[in-house]
C-alpha cells in the first residue's frame, strides 16, 4: 500500500480549498493524500510547528503577512527535509527563480492545470521517497562505522 503523503496548501484564496479537496477526492478516500490549509505564511509556519508530519508544502507566492518566497527561507529552519513547490502566476520568471534559489522543488502556474498540480505532486513524492531512502542509508552507513570504529566516534 502507498504511504499517506501530508501536503499543506497555502493560499490567500478561499476557492482552492472546496476546489482541491474535490479534484482530488479520490486520492485523498484511497489514503494516499491528506491535505492541510493555511491562508498565508504565519499560519503555516504555525501548522508546520504543531504538525512534524507534514511531507509537501504547496505555497503561493503573494499572500498578506506572510508571503511564499518569505515562507520558503522558513521552511527549511522548521525541517529541511519538507519539499515545497511554489504556485504563481504564468511568466513571473523572476520570482519562480528566487523561489528555486530558496528551496522550492517545483512550481504550478496559475491558474492551476490539475491536470499539472497531480504531475508535480507525484514527482516531488518519488523525489522525496529518494531523499528520505539515501537519508536512510547515510545514517546506516555512519551507524555501522561508528560500531566497527569506536574511537572514530569519540
Amino acid at each position: 500500500m502507498a504511504a499517506l503523503h501530508r501536503i499543506l496548501i497555502v493560499d490567500d484564496e478561499p476557492d482552492l480549498e472546496p476546489l482541491i479537496l474535490r479534484r482530488m477526492r479520490r486520492k485523498i478516500r484511497a489514503g494516499l493524500y491528506e491535505f492541510l490549509f493555511a491562508a498565508n505564511g504565519v499560519k503555516a509556519l504555525e501548522v508546520l510547528n504543531e504538525r512534524p508530519d507534514i511531507d509537501i508544502v504547496i505555497s503561493d507566492i503573494n499572500m498578506p503577512e506572510m508571503d511564499g518566497l518569505t515562507l520558503l527561507e522558513q521552511i527549511r529552519k522548521v525541517d529541511p527535509n519538507i519539499r515545497a513547490i511554489i504556485v504563481s502566476a504564468y511568466g513571473d520568471m523572476k520570482n519562480i527563480r528566487t523561489a528555486m534559489r530558496r528551496g522550492a522543488v517545483d512550481f504550478i502556474t496559475k491558474p492551476i492545470d490539475f491536470e499539472d498540480f497531480e504531475e508535480t505532486l507525484e514527482r516531488t513524492i518519488i523525489q522525496l521517497r529518494e531523499w528520505k531512502v539515501a537519508l536512510l542509508a547515510r545514517d546506516t552507513m555512519v551507524s555501522s562505522q561508528s560500531e566497527s570504529n569506536p574511537a572514530a566516534g569519540a
